[in-house]
């Protein structure tokens, strides 16, 4: 095996890690490098997404803050609750005015080139496969057996199974990173915090006339999910003649039948979305999950050998939506805490304490804190939820309590009943999409004949156990399609299918599955989505 030694390892090109990349570079000579397993930079991002430019400031000149591809500005917004038919406006708690609408891939790879031109090297289609340690030290990291650029090819300097050291190493994996996830649980990061949740996010681009845009961006909550389901939409007018619209299930649903997937083509037959999709065609589609558990299920930030940053570490404010800009806040924080590691030669995880106490004393760590009973409130239902939001909204997070999540968001789910049926899917229309048909608007590209990436441990549980129990919830929640129950004729009992072709890295099946049998893994360098004009 091959090794190559770093000052600093990166992986994650999103804007989390190119912040840290950049911030870092500019300030010292040290040798940086960023694994992306992307075949090009963005490729996997997926966000809304809104950014405040004024986060961008410690980092970028007010002359590259010009040039940057940040989309249009809010200058209007509602917030409505949904009924079957009607929209009814309700009170917006947390403004997003001034914010500017972003295409995250588009915006990344701006951002990659300054920190290529600074002299970071950067390395798409390069999956980092393992870790590298000395006893509980982070030493570095191991590259998969293959790795791909966006030509399909061996990228600049790959090689099979390379060993990549270095001092430290930041992880920017953004949310349920497959090495974050092994650092955790190896040194007990998460001890005496509660579980982390998540939600399952939907977006679709889509060409409409001019007169079908909104006035401005709309955020939506209610129909079609009951009042014990978290949840809800988003129209972003990005740019003339586009418009972004996007749909987000709290993955701490407690029924087996729900179809997310199915939730969000139900809402687009809501008349007062349907009014814009009906002259328009969607250009693109992708799914992610994100981080939703906010500051009481933060892990702990460093350990000897590294730190976490951004979607990683979990610092996404669902009550604002604002994800961007702590990344990249967070990552800037990281590398002034790297910085003052090297001058004293220190990378333990008391060496990397800066970066934790740059964290806690930042304003957007206290705006955090602020929103931490938000999201947890809806546990209780949507009444109660946004009964609690209008109380922090105005209390200003001084509540003297800080609700934690009791169980993760796979053991929310109940088991089947006898009487429950999956989700009726919406009447065929030019605006509803089945999956096989979103999947194609998502420029996904897999090797048939290479490993499969999602592993499962014991596919009789699977099949068995998560029919009886649970009704195979996997052919529901997942986004692509993945999982399928057949019923072959010349079989005598049903076979669970794995299409890993499908995937589209959003690892909702790595977090929901009820049976905790299912594994994702990463797959090879360069497949997967690409959601480069998203």
């Amino acid at each position: 095996m091959s090794e190559f030694s770093h000052d600093v390892l990166i992986v994650g090109a999103g804007p989390a890690g190119l912040a840290a990349a950049l911030h870092l570079k500019r300030s010292s000579d040290l040798r940086i490098a960023i694994l992306e397993k992307s075949a090009r930079i963005g490729g996997h991002l997926l966000s809304g997404a809104l950014l405040d430019p004024q986060d961008l400031h410690p980092l970028l000149t007010e002359e590259e803050i010009a040039t940057a591809p940040l989309g249009r500005r809010v200058e209007r917004e509602s917030l409505l609750h949904l009924t079957r038919r009607h929209a009814l406006p309700l009170p917006n708690g947390w403004p997003h005015r001034g914010c500017r609408m972003l295409a995250l891939g588009r915006f990344c790879r701006w951002l990659a080139d300054r920190v290529e031109q600074a002299g970071v090297e950067i390395y798409p289609g390069f999956v980092a496969q393992g870790l590298l340690w000395e006893k509980d030290r982070l030493v570095g990291l191991r590259t998969g057996d293959q790795g791909v650029n966006g030509l399909g090819k061996p990228g600049p300097g790959f090689e099979p199974g390379m060993a990549l050291r270095a001092p430290v190493t930041l992880l920017a994996e953004g949310c349920r990173g497959h090495l974050t996830g092994q650092v955790v649980q190896r040194l007990g990061l998460h001890r005496d915090r509660p579980p982390q949740t998540y939600g399952l996010g939907f977006r679709e681009l889509w060409e409409i006339p001019d007169h079908a845009s909104p006035a401005g961006i709309v955020h939506t909550l209610g129909w079609p999910l009951r009042g014990s389901e978290h949840g809800g939409g988003f129209l972003y007018p990005v740019e003339p003649g586009r418009l972004a619209i996007g749909w987000v299930s709290g993955l701490d649903y407690a029924d087996p039948w729900l179809d997310p997937f199915n939730a969000f083509q139900h809402w687009k037959n809501h008349p007062f979305i349907r009014a814009r999709l009906t002259e328009g065609h969607p250009l693109a589609y992708g799914a992610r999950c994100l981080v939703e558990g906010g500051w009481q299920a933060l892990p702990r930030l460093v350990f000897d050998g590294g730190l976490l940053i951004g979607d990683a570490a979990g610092f996404l404010d669902a009550a604002r939506l604002k994800g961007i800009g702590n990344a990249m806040q967070s990552g800037m924080a990281a590398a002034e805490g790297v910085l003052v590691a090297f001058d004293k030669g220190d990378f333990s995880a008391r060496g990397l304490e800066g970066y934790v106490a740059r964290v806690e004393k930042s304003a957007w760590f206290a705006r955090l804190q602020a929103v931490r009973n938000v999201r947890p409130g809806f546990r209780a239902g949507r009444l109660p939820g946004m009964l609690n939001a209008a109380w922090e909204r105005f209390s200003r997070g001084r509540s003297p309590w800080s609700w934690r999540w009791s169980v993760s968001d796979r053991k929310r789910m109940r088991e089947a009943t006898p009487d429950g049926s999956p989700m009726i899917r919406p009447d065929p229309a030019p605006w509803i999409l089945d999956r096989a048909s979103a999947l194609a608007k998502s420029a996904i590209r897999h090797r048939h004949d290479q490993p499969r990436h999602l592993q499962v441990n014991d596919p009789d549980l699977l099949l068995h156990a998560g029919k009886k129990r649970f009704a195979n919830p996997e052919t529901r929640y997942c986004p692509g399609g993945v999982y399928e129950v057949k019923f072959p004729p010349e079989v005598e009992q049903a076979v669970v299918r794995i299409h890993a072709e499908r995937c589209l890295h959003c690892k909702c099946c790595d977090i929901k599955d009820p049976l905790d049998t299912i594994v994702w893994t990463p797959p090879e360098g360069g497949s997967g989505p690409d959601y480069g004009a998203m």
